[in-house]
């Protein structure tokens, strides 16, 4: 059960009321022989007309409070009609009853804000950083809490934070070919053994941790930063051992139905502890919503890679791309997400040209929650790229095309406890052996929202 903390005579008591008023009526309700039709009063609300539709739900008042579906129109139409402390009562007994309703915290957390309740509306909106939000539902999340920032004197910082601990293990920890030697033209007929960098197996523990900070500039502004730091920990191949160090900083400004933003990335890949790869770079993006339950955005982005210990690889990238996302049929639970980009890869060196690649690929993902505490989720991505000269050598102009599918399951083991079990299989399709792989990888992920 969720616990509210009001202050004030009137407000005190609230929570009190609302659970002696869910646990008496609920079992009234469920005796009745009868069932109460929403739909007359749903497509009355949805042609604006809240004081019919309160006439048609207000007489199942004593039998229906404590169903989610009927207090969640119920505190539409008293809202509609004016009348908000009942509205809110409403509201507040759809969450009580079902903590991820995410139109009920909302519509509360609006009305709490009206009052001048700023305070306990962001209680109310915080679980919302770990809910499936539709577009229309993140625009509004989004306005509400610059509103609640700016009420505050556009001080308030929000955190969230995770820590993770997982097992598992990888049949290709190297992203190896399955061949031990390969023939490599440029080196001569004879066959060049591999070694450790051949296909090799192992299991593996896994460290990781996420910090991210919010901060209202104005009503429609804002800054925000993404931190992450991820270990893996292979129990044999210690050589491959990969860690990452990710950080970004953004500003987001809404402009209209929609927001601008401006973001600069950084990444450091480490490899055996040591810095293999660093990234830095920045992306312009736009988020427009594109219906009722769906928005779109797109973004350009700007890479330069920096490898320490071989600068031949040094290269930049730049990416454009677009994406949209949304719920099925208007079900916030359900949410589905595709999208498309395109760019290209240059080396640094300018007398490796094979290094260079131009690259195009899609994506696809979605979930979908089986109950509430578990959720499912897929990803499908798929990449080509084609290199701009003839490899020094295999002698031919290399193409890789990559494949990939990600499956996962989140376990809500209790409000800040998850349990994700995790599958990822890759297969990197390239016309030079080096470089054609398939690597399958599980995890099962213990994670603390904090």
């Amino acid at each position: 059960m969720i616990e509210y903390r009001y202050g004030g005579v009137m407000t005190k008591y609230r929570e009190i009321f609302v659970a002696v008023g869910l646990w008496g009526v609920m079992g009234a309700a469920m005796a009745q022989d009868e069932a109460l039709s929403l739909d007359s009063a749903r497509q009355l609300l949805s042609r604006g007309m809240a004081a019919q539709a309160l006439a048609e739900l207000e007489p199942g008042l004593m039998r229906y409070a404590g169903t989610p579906e009927y207090d969640y129109l119920l505190g539409l139409a008293w809202q509609g009609s004016g009348d908000t402390g009942q509205a809110l009562f409403a509201f507040e007994r759809v969450v009580m009853a079902d903590a991820g309703h995410v139109e009920a915290r909302l519509k509360a957390a609006s009305i709490l804000f009206e009052r001048g309740d700023a305070r306990h509306a962001e209680e109310l909106l915080q679980p919302l950083a770990t809910l499936p939000l539709t577009a229309a539902q993140k625009q509004a999340l989004e306005r509400l809490r610059m509103d609640v920032a700016q009420a505050s004197g556009g001080s308030g910082l929000q955190v969230s934070a995770y820590v993770a601990l997982g097992v598992g293990g990888s049949d290709n920890v190297t992203s190896g070919p399955d061949q031990t030697t390969l023939w490599i033209p440029a080196l001569g007929s004879t066959p060049t053994a591999l070694g450790s960098a051949a296909r090799d197996q192992d299991q593996m523990a896994t460290v990781e941790a996420g910090l991210t900070l919010r901060k209202a500039l104005d009503g429609r502004t804002w800054l925000s930063a993404n931190g992450n730091l991820s270990q893996n920990f292979n129990r044999s191949r210690k050589d491959v051992k990969e860690s990452t160090a990710y950080l970004d900083l953004g500003l987001q400004k809404l402009v209209g139905e929609g927001h601008l933003g401006a973001t600069l990335l950084a990444q450091n890949d480490f490899v055996s502890d040591a810095v293999y790869r660093r990234s830095l770079g920045g992306r312009l993006n736009w988020v427009q919503p594109w219906s009722e339950h769906s928005r779109v955005s797109g973004y350009v982005q700007h890479l330069t890679f920096d490898f320490p210990d071989h600068a031949i690889d040094n290269a930049s990238r730049r990416i454009v791309g677009v994406s949209h996302e949304g719920a099925v049929a208007g079900r916030a639970e359900r949410l589905w997400q595709y999208g498309l980009y395109a760019g290209k890869e240059v080396a640094q060196d300018a007398t490796k040209p094979h290094f260079s690649f131009r690259l195009w690929g899609v994506h696809l993902g979605g979930s979908l929650p089986v109950n509430d505490k578990l959720v499912l989720s897929f990803g499908l991505a798929y990449e080509e790229q084609r290199h701009l000269a003839t490899d020094a050598l295999f002698f031919v102009v290399r193409r890789d095309a990559n494949r990939s599918l990600g499956l996962a399951a989140d376990y809500k083991l209790s409000e800040r406890w998850h349990l994700i079990p995790r599958y990822t299989t890759t297969r990197n399709m390239s016309n030079t052996a080096l470089y054609d792989y398939t690597r399958n990888t599980f995890t099962l992920q213990l994670r603390w929202d904090i």
